[in-house]
């Protein structure tokens, strides 16, 4: 089989050396304002998703008899467990830059709570799937064609965001496969749901972004220069473009025959490993990935 096409095996990992702080410039994204918020945005809703998706694949714990697909299942939940403390680290620091933190946490957990009640348990897994596709075409985003979006960063950002991105691509296929085998949702429910969560992601991100931005001083007229800046980075048609980037692998969910290891690059993700492998710390193997992909673009 194609190297890249091989599944990865999952590995939680801990990388207790990050301290967010202080001394992470505001704007950390080489001084762009809208890709820092954004990225600090969408941060802000990873830990209670994060608790939301490991609720949803636990209640289909019990039909797994496969002792590989039980420990598969262990180590997704311990990833995701992580990448909810490290980026509760990471959102102190906006809590403490003036960011309301407290209420937009108590926002997200109330709608994450919602879901559970209203939905059953295989549209919670349906809705936890789309969402962990959403997370992968970033994550392959980030380890490949979009890595200059971590120019001029904070190597502590860039390593925080190539450690969540490396670890997105090992589980990428856990709650499709729970899906598929055991929760036996079909074609037309998991496209309806994929359509919701990508509506859902903005109407959750934007209107933190708008709080944070707000909270930043910027005045109405200039925020409105930074969203239109910043919506034509999103959106834009061509490479550079973050979501048009991406959109190759987030479209290929929509495929009858979708399988989450026949799509996405891994070089990145391999050299990454196997320098944390070698240091056993995100920031070196994040370094040395970031450069190679700076002089191959």
């Amino acid at each position: 089989m194609n190297k890249t096409l091989t599944r990865r095996k999952l590995v939680p990992r801990h990388p207790r050396e990050l301290d967010f702080a202080d001394g992470i410039p505001v704007n950390w994204a080489n001084g762009d304002v809208f890709r820092s918020r954004f990225f600090d945005a969408f941060s802000t809703t990873l830990p209670e998703g994060e608790k939301f998706f490991i609720v949803s694949l636990r209640q289909f714990k019990d039909q797994l008899q496969d002792p590989a697909l039980q420990q598969e299942l262990k180590d997704f939940i311990r990833q995701e467990g992580l990448h909810g403390i490290l980026h509760n680290a990471y959102n102190n620091r906006l809590g403490r830059q003036g960011v309301d933190i407290e209420t937009i946490t108590q926002v997200l957990r109330k709608f994450f709570a919602a879901h559970t009640r209203i939905l059953s348990p295989r549209m919670q897994l349906t809705l936890t799937a789309c969402a962990e596709h959403l997370t992968a075409s970033m994550a392959h985003a980030i380890l490949g064609r979009s890595s200059h979006l971590f120019d001029g960063a904070d190597e502590r950002v860039r390593a925080l965001y190539f450690w969540h991105a490396a670890e997105e691509i090992e589980h990428k296929s856990v709650a499709f496969d729970l899906l598929q085998n055991q929760a036996k949702v079909g074609y037309i429910p998991r496209v309806v749901m994929m359509a919701y969560i990508s509506i859902v992601f903005h109407a959750l991100v934007f209107p933190i972004l708008e709080h944070v931005l707000r909270n930043d001083g910027y005045t109405a007229r200039e925020r409105v220069g930074l969203w239109g800046q910043g919506l034509w980075w999103l959106f834009k048609p061509k490479r550079g473009g973050f979501y048009f980037d991406l959109m190759g692998h987030y479209l290929s969910w929509f495929k009858p025959g979708f399988e989450p290891w026949s799509h996405g690059d891994l070089e990145a993700y391999d050299r990454w490993i196997e320098r944390y492998a070698e240091s056993g710390d995100v920031r070196p193997a994040t370094e040395d990935t970031y450069a190679a992909l700076s002089k191959a673009a």
